[in-house]
């Protein structure tokens, strides 16, 4: 009897969360929203067709289970966080995911519930754990977000000043992003350019395909660089030398971000220092003093 009432919990509590979520999310275009989340049949089908099998597999089952949650509720800022991610998975996917993690964690609560003795466990662990769960995947996208942009950032100023090379030589500003493509390694970056070039190859204007290279890296960097290549090409001015100021700008940025994090370093230490240093050399020094004190006393 409290199983049942617990999982009925967990599902009000489960679908309470879902709603709230859903609500807070940011607003996008619907043209933005459509190219992410809904892909064309002949994707779809490759997509099966090379699907892995295992824990991936079976996500994939649960996709026909999830598409209807994301019709009436699409969530739009986790569709860009998942194109941001480098696309780990797809929106229904990373549905089906939250869904398993919260229904294993509930599980595991009942179980641990049942097995502990009575009264030693609240009665509300599964529920607890659930919402755990379901929290999980949302913080792993986030890591991978973070990562990604990071990665991006490193290598921007460097493909920056090898762009501004190319251009500086008279070569046209996309073939020059082919090139890039072609001798950097391989990397977050360069994977966002490739998609660049095949749009500009598909048809895509350069300034739509500019903004949606922004759109997608979802960073103050790559943002300024694509508003600085827009307007320098609508203004007419020489893209080299933009691109240029651009990359010391961005280098400058890394190098006070550097100091930033090196300021911040001394007040992280504090919390080991405070809980794991001090009190062991606290140890090492009375140890000795409290065993002679216990012994016989102290004599001067």
């Amino acid at each position: 009897m409290e199983t049942i009432i617990l999982l009925a919990v967990f599902a009000f509590v489960f679908l309470g969360i879902n709603s709230l979520l859903t609500r807070k999310q940011a607003k996008y275009s619907r043209l933005e929203i459509r190219r992410v989340v809904e892909e064309p049949e002949e994707r779809l089908k490759m997509s099966k067709e090379q699907s892995p099998d295992g824990f991936k597999g079976l996500l994939k089952f649960l996709n026909p289970l999830v598409q209807q949650i994301i019709a009436r509720q699409p969530k739009k800022g986790l569709a860009r966080d998942l194109v941001t991610a480098g696309k780990p998975l797809t929106m229904p996917e990373f549905y089906a995911l939250t869904i398993v993690v919260a229904v294993i964690f509930f599980v595991l609560g009942v179980i641990f519930l049942n097995v502990s003795p009575k009264g030693k466990v609240s009665p509300f662990a599964p529920l607890i754990l659930a919402i755990v769960g379901y929290a999980l995947p949302g913080m792993w996208l986030k890591q991978k977000v973070k990562k990604r942009q990071h990665e991006i950032g490193r290598d921007l100023p460097s493909v920056i000043d090898l762009l501004n090379l190319c251009v500086g030589s008279g070569v046209d500003f996309m073939l020059a992003v082919h090139r890039v493509i072609k001798d950097y390694r391989k990397c977050a970056l360069i994977d966002e350019l490739s998609i660049l070039w095949q749009e500009n190859n598909m048809g895509v204007p350069r300034k739509d395909a500019l903004r949606s290279l922004s759109w997608r890296a979802n960073m103050p960097e790559m943002s300024s660089f694509v508003s600085t290549l827009i307007q320098a090409d609508k203004m007419g001015s020489p893209i080299s030398d933009a691109l240029e100021i651009q990359a010391e700008q961005m280098r400058i940025r890394r190098f006070q971000r550097g100091e930033e994090n090196a300021l911040k370093a001394p007040i992280k230490m504090l919390i080991p220092l405070i809980f794991f240093i001090l009190p062991v050399v606290a140890i090492i020094v009375a140890a000795p003093i409290l065993i002679q004190f216990v012994k016989g006393g102290i004599k001067f």
